[in-house]
């Protein structure tokens, strides 16, 4: 395509018209079918026939029209389009096509006449990560199809030159769709090289900031999705009011086009994308064990640092504190000093002396103080590697080693576990770290659900008996919120004290959910009071 409008056409204008019956009827029949399921729209039409040179894909939102480009299955006989097993056949077809209904879905606005054309192409250029990610937040599974579609949908021609008009719209087509969680950290890693030397990281990071605005905006919201692309001119340093003159040199002599071109090869060929596995969940028997089979969470190891060290040793003793209980006072009865007189008892026992009777009075009372075994302490701690905390991913790590290493310091059960599109078990029960892992957080989503029933397994925090603390150290933005708040709440309700540290973004600012304990942090080696304040609340409760 040459520009991302391509995609969109419209409310004003027409439905094209009908091709006449070809090969491709059975397609466009069948693919009708599917759009009016997806997009809870009766009057859904899909038309599958030869593009002739123009869009892989094109849809009208307001008569939900869509128009998918045959060339992208090829053969007609491939497969047949009423059975689901022939979406692996054509999964760049399929994924244009739900590329599309994501625009009849969440394509509810259109930019005004009056718009400068800049800003319109900087908004509609928001939009294309926008409603992919909100269509994947209610059909997380179908971001198979939606990775593999980005190989049509972006064309490496889109970026002629290096200048920072191209390199920007090159982060707005790729790097935004990671943050979409459409995209792996890893399928853009090149491209991404060849951005931030043209760009640098400064711009990117306030690049990123509009994206990932553009991300919670409403799909009526035409106002502040034009004022986000207002944004993003004046930080480029474009007039708003002036179409920016690019030279029209070839891709091939431009650095960022040889990246992208080379990242969408790669997406075509690699099976990271595969479906996720069905099952009762995952499982894990050792350190560094992933339990599913998706793009797997790395790290480098390092030495600690001196302030984590001291933080370690803060919160150990912390933490030893909130085990510790003072001795149990009990009061008993003594036939001797020392104590407390009991007249009435002194006076039996007088009486059973004088009688010649076997003194059984017990005229003194004293205190005698028992030791109190500690209780029991179980601390979970949970690290998210999605990409979205790119950013914290240094200090997550620390965090990680300082409540791991404190926790086993004082005597404590723990275990850390990392959760992206994979659950590893960084440390298992039993063991202290020896190095701090500095994780890369650039998976394409988060598995928290099931990171807390890993962790629920291997550490037993919804059986009542003990202080039991998960330590989640995240910014909360899930694929599904709503499961996971319930399953707080169950952790919550079994008596287990959840402890939120979350990454002190002020433009994605996180998630924040019920029955937690919320803290919002920078340096987790300043927030070691707190932790150790939610483990005393935890032993409290116990």
């Amino acid at each position: 395509m040459t520009s991302v409008s391509a995609h969109l056409r419209p409310s004003s204008i027409g439905p094209a018209p009908a091709p006449a019956a070809s090969p491709w009827s059975p397609w466009s029949a069948a693919w009708t079918t599917q759009a009016a399921l997806l997009t809870s729209r009766p009057d859904a039409r899909v038309t599958v026939t030869p593009a002739a040179g123009g869009p892989p894909g094109f849809s009208y939102p307001a008569t939900a029209d869509i128009q998918v480009d045959a060339d992208l299955i090829g053969d007609p006989e491939i497969a047949d389009p009423c059975r689901p097993g022939h979406r692996s056949k054509v999964p760049v077809a399929y994924g244009v096509l739900l590329h599309e209904c994501a625009h009849v879905i969440h394509s509810k606005w259109d930019p005004p006449p009056t718009v400068a054309p800049v800003v319109r192409e900087a908004a509609l250029l928001l939009e294309e990560s926008r409603i992919e990610g909100r269509y994947r937040d209610t059909r997380s599974r179908d971001r198979r199809w939606l990775r593999r579609a980005v190989t049509s949908i972006i064309d490496p021609a889109d970026t002629p030159t290096d200048t920072k008009w191209s390199a920007a719209y090159a982060a707005g087509l790729l790097l935004a769709r990671v943050d979409a969680k459409i995209l792996y950290s890893g399928d853009v890693r090149e491209p991404r090289r060849a951005i931030t030397k043209v760009l640098g990281r400064k711009l990117i990071r306030g690049l990123r900031a509009i994206w990932r605005e553009a991300h919670t905006v409403g799909d009526t919201d035409t106002t502040r999705m034009i004022e986000l692309g207002e944004r993003w001119c004046r930080l480029l340093g474009i007039d708003p009011t002036v179409t920016p003159s690019l030279p029209a040199d070839d891709a091939a002599t431009s650095a960022i086009a040889a990246a992208i071109a080379g990242a969408l090869d790669a997406i075509l060929t690699n099976p990271a994308d595969a479906p996720e596995p069905a099952g009762n969940g995952p499982r894990a028997d050792g350190p560094g064990i992933h339990v599913d089979t998706d793009t797997p969470i790395t790290w480098a190891e390092r030495d600690a640092r001196d302030a984590e060290r001291q933080a370690a040793n803060r919160l150990t003793a912390l933490l030893r504190r909130a085990r510790h209980r003072e001795p149990a006072r009990t009061r008993e009865p003594s036939s001797a000093p020392p104590g407390r007189l009991r007249t009435r008892a002194a006076v039996t026992l007088a009486a059973q002396r004088a009688s010649g009777a076997i003194p059984t009075a017990q005229p003194w009372q004293r205190t005698v103080r028992r030791p109190v075994p500690d209780p029991e302490l179980t601390v979970g701690i949970l690290i998210d590697a999605s990409g979205s905390m790119e950013d914290f991913a240094k200090p997550m790590s620390s965090a990680a080693w300082i409540i791991a290493q404190a926790a086993t310091r004082a005597g404590a059960t723990s275990a850390t576990l990392a959760y992206g599109d994979r659950i590893t078990v960084l440390i298992p029960p039993g063991r202290r770290p020896a190095k701090v892992r500095d994780m890369r957080a650039d998976a394409g989503t988060e598995r928290f659900v099931e990171a807390c029933a890993e962790a629920d397994r291997l550490l037993h925090l919804s059986t009542p008996g003990t202080g039991r603390l998960l330590v989640v150290v995240s910014d909360g933005h899930y694929v599904n919120p709503d499961e996971s708040q319930a399953t707080i709440t169950r952790l919550h309700h079994a008596g287990c004290a959840v402890l939120w540290l979350a990454p002190d973004n002020k433009g994605w600012p996180s998630r924040v959910y019920d029955n937690t304990t919320t803290v919002t942090v920078d340096d987790p080696t300043t927030c070691m009071n707190l932790i150790g304040q939610a483990a005393i609340d935890a032993l409290t409760r116990a």
